[in-house]
């Protein structure tokens, strides 16, 4: 196990030496200051000095470099996903959609909210990724309640995701 530490931790160091040593050449560039001299002032045209690179430990700008590293990294992404968030968000969609279609039922788009509204969605509950997620398809018909694909299939997960609603629900 310690071996494992020890080679996380060699990773880690690398990945960050080359994603600064990547920013440090290719993204923030050093242009030398132009010395002032009575030849250079006089004349109307200046060329641009070559940009040097320069490799160094603490880039010039922090702000920019740490924007650059969450960026490479995806820290803005969430890496644990649970049961209440994905339930929230999906609760939160659903009643987008519920008030979009009782405001134009026969312009409702699908793509546009994300998902069907309550009474045209599938009420058929399965567990993906250790996570009870009701189904995002259309139902059949007004007179079913699931979709073609789970048409025959016994919903059994179905009170353990109204429990969780009621939890949700009630915070």
């Amino acid at each position: 196990m310690d071996n494992l530490a020890i080679l996380v931790k060699s990773l880690n160091k690398l990945e960050n030496y080359t994603a600064k040593y990547i920013y440090k050449k290719y993204i923030e560039t050093v242009i030398p200051p132009i010395p002032e001299t009575e030849d250079t002032a006089t004349t109307e045209s200046i060329e641009e000095p070559p940009i040097t690179f320069k490799y160094s430990k603490k880039p010039n700008n922090i702000e920019e470099y740490k924007k650059y590293t969450d960026t490479i990294f995806s820290k803005e992404r969430k890496h644990i996903i649970k049961q209440n968030d994905s339930l929230t968000e999906d609760l939160d969609n659903m009643s987008f959609a519920d008030d979009e279609y009782e405001n134009d039922p026969k312009s409702f788009h699908r793509q546009q909210n994300n998902s069907y509204p309550d009474i045209k969605r599938c009420s058929y509950i399965r567990k993906h990724k250790h996570k009870l997620i009701r189904c995002k398809n259309g139902i059949i018909n007004d007179d079913e309640d699931t979709c073609s694909r789970h048409e025959d299939k016994p919903n059994i997960y179905w009170d353990s995701y109204n429990e969780l609603v009621e939890k949700i629900n009630k915070e």
